[in-house]
């Protein structure tokens, strides 16, 4: 029987592209992290100056010679719009990939079927919009792309009794980005660490002395905050039946020993990636980005626990939007929305990494600042509303918030802190609105 191509495989002579996610060669922390656009047409003014005030930097080039000197400048992403861009150009972008010396690429085009997603496939895209350019959705990727190297570096747990073997996992990770922690004892260390600890994903020897690691699999399942996060197995057995029956527990995949550094990281990454993908789309406001009210609440819980028992501060933010109803009722909804989204940008442009906020449901938002003194809390949300004041989400609309600041008092309960934050994020109302009122200092001493 002959051979044929596929209709696929015909339309070019290039190299199947790596479709294993592309990151940073090289990550330089004193550096910002620098966008590249390929044509004007890729970066509308609008979009420079949210990159710009989200902290990166920001390059448009208009030849691939050009792309080319600046991919290694701590370069994160190349943003791509293919209705603006030639056939030649499309075939040496497409041949960068196929060698995997380009960049991940955010993609955008009016044309949304699959030849074009295809294409952008082929280009090295990690993402595909619709026409028109999102802010919103650029700084998405970006954070996707880039969190494991800023704010949230990717944090692996390792179950391994063998210290040398646990180590050396640990050394090829950390070497590609990662955090990596070891426990050698199970039995003694793990539920401790799982109570303070969301890993991203976990690497687990499936023999070890006093139990196995199918059963620390299942152990992990049973609890709800861990029930998404990857269960590697790492094992130097054979069998397959023996494996599939590792994977029945709630295993993802299965690694042989000896395991390849590079097949670590290519295990690794992609299931970290896909995993929080996951873990977003259940923790996430599908409005704003910023955590949805199940979320942050949890969070909420969690860094109460730690700051009763580190004795650290806590202060919490409730944000209400002002005459919220009469933008609508003017604007129409569609403005409504924008200006929910804009706030929420806002606050967490203006926020440390550190700090969390989250959509409470309508125009209302919580922020969580840990280990913040409340004077350092209130000017976070200041500086906040003077970002709001400046950059309005359009011309014709201005907004401002009205905000209650509490702090944790010894034995509080979410609750108690929320009731709190609350009540004086009324005061704030009734007192004029645009305003920000926080509890005395030492008032739950």
């Amino acid at each position: 029987m002959e051979d044929k191509q596929s209709p696929c495989a015909q339309d070019t002579d290039l190299a199947l592209p790596s479709l294993i996610h592309r990151s940073l060669a090289t990550y330089n922390p004193e550096l910002p992290l620098l966008v590249l656009a390929f044509g004007q047409q890729a970066m509308p003014p609008s979009l420079h100056q949210q990159l710009r005030a989200a902290g990166f930097s920001v390059k448009v080039v208009e030849s691939i010679s050009h792309l080319l000197v600046h991919k290694d400048n701590n370069a994160c992403a190349l943003l791509l719009n293919l209705d603006g861009m030639s056939e030649k150009q499309r075939q040496r972008l497409q041949r960068l990939a196929s060698q995997d010396a380009q960049l991940p690429v955010i993609a955008f085009s009016a044309d949304n079927q699959l030849p074009e997603r295809l294409a952008a496939i082929r280009m090295g895209a990690v993402a595909f919009h619709p026409m028109p350019i999102r802010g919103a959705q650029v700084l998405h990727e970006l954070k996707v792309l880039t969190e494991r190297y800023e704010a949230d570096p990717y944090n692996i747990l390792i179950i391994e009794d063998q210290v040398s073997v646990a180590s050396f996992y640990a050394s090829t990770l950390e070497q590609a980005g990662f955090q990596a922690n070891i426990i050698s004892d199970p039995m003694a260390d793990l539920m401790t660490y799982l109570n303070n600890n969301t890993p991203d994903l976990i690497l687990l020897d499936l023999y070890l002395p006093s139990v196995t690691g199918q059963e620390l699999a299942g152990i992990i399942r049973q609890q709800e905050s861990l029930i998404s996060v990857p269960i590697v197995f790492l094992s130097s057995e054979m069998s397959p039946q023996k494996q599939m029956q590792a994977m029945c527990t709630g295993g993802d995949a299965f690694l042989a020993k000896p395991v390849q550094p590079e097949d670590l990281l290519v295990a690794v990454e992609s299931r970290v990636r896909r995993g929080r993908a996951v873990r977003n789309l259940v923790t996430t406001d599908p409005l704003t980005g910023v955590f949805n009210r199940r979320e942050v609440l949890r969070r909420l819980a969690e860094e109460l626990k730690r700051g009763q028992r580190f004795g650290s501060e806590l202060c919490i933010a409730m944000v209400d939007l002002d005459h919220f109803k009469k933008i609508n009722d003017v604007f129409g909804h569609a403005a409504g929305d924008q200006v929910i989204r804009h706030c929420a940008m806002m606050l967490s442009q203006q926020l440390q990494d550190s700090d969390l906020v989250g959509r409470l449901g309508g125009e209302e938002f919580l922020v969580l600042l840990p280990e913040t003194p409340l004077e350092a809390a209130c000017a976070a949300l200041h500086q906040a509303a003077r970002g709001i004041a400046q950059q309005p989400p359009l011309p014709t609309i201005s907004y401002t918030f009205s905000v209650g600041v509490a702090c944790n008092h010894p034995g509080d309960k979410p609750q108690d802190i929320l009731n709190r934050a609350d009540e004086l994020m009324y005061q704030a109302k009734h007192g004029g609105r645009n305003a920000i009122v926080s509890e005395a200092k030492g008032a739950g001493d």
